[in-house]
């Protein structure tokens, strides 16, 4: 067995080695801001490690204030990653459990016993709180939440064994050094090693997986509006036809356009256009079923998918955003704007024999005789080819 000051260092090194590889993976994925916390808090937990070593020279209650700080800001970051953002407050959160675990600490600086005793405490307690963290995320790979889950347990779990045996073995209550309890401080250590580096990896392996889901989604949706883009919406309307035929059910197709968008953008400025283009499909995204596509299609024409709706049910939907939409209005430094949109339908039962691009061109025939109406208006496509008007 190594003995506590070599198991110290290598502990440190370790930790090392660890910030170091996830200081490149920050560099790498910039945009996921967990990973500089944790990178952070590892960094700060090797500090309390390397003084560790000079304990003969420094106090232990000290390198105990850091190692444990380093706990609060792996927390942070485990809390950043769930948000997907940089949470705010982080100074002062930082500042208050500095102050209030190093005044504990402070007070204990005789007792080596308790001071130990805290610090397991509070690594049992951040060890959960960072399992809950990620446990509450919708993570697809529930295998790297049950990974993640894992190792914080098996730290968290030794250091509840070290705060019991601090709390009723005689020979750790008697113990003055931790050479005295070199038993259980040495497979802490131990495991520390183990755990550093299995955690970072783990760190790596969930900016990795953020990043293919910003990539997935930089390629699926639409950067202004959040829904998806045409080619996501090709793909995954082709999918549905097929299955809502083979399900025997009927499916319509909804063809939006907002009416007179040119004439937005030249009078109020295409900022002014982009929030009525936010707005329209924040307002879409309220009416939609779980079940339902949802496209920005081009410029100011969206396209919505309904599996399973009849030609009534279409026809309501419809109306009801034309209704609420042209109650909208926008304020800006050249006045109140408001807007319209007109509205082009088409329910079939066989909407994979027909094709999507068939349907979109039929529904296309319909919103076309509703601008030639006059627009703000819902029409739909019948299968006689008839254009039947079913709202002014």
């Amino acid at each position: 067995m190594l003995d506590m000051t070599t198991l110290m260092a290598v502990l440190a090194l370790t930790t090392v080695t660890s910030v170091l590889g996830l200081l490149v993976a920050s560099a790498l994925n910039r945009q996921v801001v967990a990973i500089r916390f944790w990178a952070l808090g590892l960094t700060i937990i090797v500090c309390g490690a390397a003084l560790q070593t000079v304990r003969a020279y420094i106090p232990l209650w000290i390198s105990a204030i850091v190692i444990t700080q380093g706990y609060f800001v792996l927390l942070w970051g485990a809390r950043c990653y769930r948000l997907n953002t940089s949470a705010s407050g982080f100074p002062l959160a930082m500042a208050l459990t500095t102050l209030i675990q190093g005044s504990v600490f402070w007070l204990l600086q005789d007792s080596l016993r308790f001071s130990i005793m805290t610090h397991s405490a509070i690594v049992v307690l951040v060890s959960g709180f960072i399992i809950f963290e990620l446990w509450r995320m919708q993570i697809p790979q529930r295998a790297l939440v049950w990974v993640w889950a894992g190792i914080w347990s098996m730290h968290g779990l030794l250091y509840l064994r070290r705060f019991l045996l601090y709390q009723f073995d005689p020979v750790y209550i008697a113990a003055a050094s931790f050479e005295a309890a070199e038993t259980v401080e040495a497979l802490n250590y131990l495991e520390g090693i183990v755990f550093l580096y299995c955690f970072s990896l783990l760190c790596v392996i969930l900016a990795t997986r953020s990043l293919q889901d910003e990539l997935k989604l930089q390629a699926t949706r639409d950067p202004l509006t959040n829904l998806l883009n045409r080619r996501a919406f090709e793909e995954l309307a082709l999918r549905q036809l097929t299955i809502s035929q083979r399900q025997g059910e009927g499916v319509a197709l909804l063809l939006l356009d907002l009416d007179k968008f040119k004439a937005i953008n030249d009078a109020h400025g295409h900022s002014a256009g982009d929030r009525v283009l936010t707005a329209f499909a924040e307002q879409l995204s309220q009416h939609v079923r779980a079940q339902d596509l949802l496209c920005r299609f081009g410029g100011e024409e969206f396209v919505l998918l309904m599996p399973g709706a009849d030609l009534l049910s279409a026809e309501a939907l419809a109306e009801r955003i034309r209704t609420q939409w042209q109650g909208q209005t926008f304020s800006n430094a050249q006045g109140v704007l408001s807007a319209t949109v007109s509205i082009g339908y088409v329910c079939v039962s066989d909407g994979a024999e027909q094709g999507l691009y068939r349907l979109i061109d039929l529904a296309d025939q319909a919103l076309y005789d509703a601008k030639q109406c006059g627009r703000n208006c819902v029409r739909c496509w019948q299968p006689t080819e008839v254009l039947v008007a079913v709202s002014n």
